[in-house]
């Protein structure tokens, strides 16, 4: 079984910006790759933008322990300049590796 902290799924934008602003490395649950677009466009409507500069880490998280690690992504908060990070990982292939039962349905 892959070992989880709390990830946000794409839908949780808001509460997602408000980490950033606060200055943690919130963690987003990827389904398909054209929800990064997302999550990126996303944020731009809360003054984030990606950072123009080594803006994708591939190597932040160890991936022995965290397999399912796709990248870190920089950001920057347009109206203060401040730098911030938001870890992107693939999300559950099935019940046994993610959400709870409740989540299935």
């Amino acid at each position: 079984m892959i070992k989880r902290g709390f990830r946000y799924q794409t839908g949780e934008i808001d509460e997602v910006a408000k980490l950033l602003k606060e200055g943690n490395i919130p963690e987003i649950d990827i389904d398909f790759e054209y929800e990064i677009q997302e999550v990126i466009s996303d944020l731009e409507s809360f003054g984030f933008e990606v950072a123009w500069e080594d803006a994708y880490d591939y190597d932040a998280v160890d991936k022995i322990e965290h397999p399912d690690f796709m990248f870190r992504l920089k950001m920057v908060e347009k109206s203060t300049g401040k730098i911030c990070y938001l870890d992107f990982y693939e999300g559950p292939k099935d019940q046994e590796d993610g959400y709870d039962e409740i989540w299935w349905g």
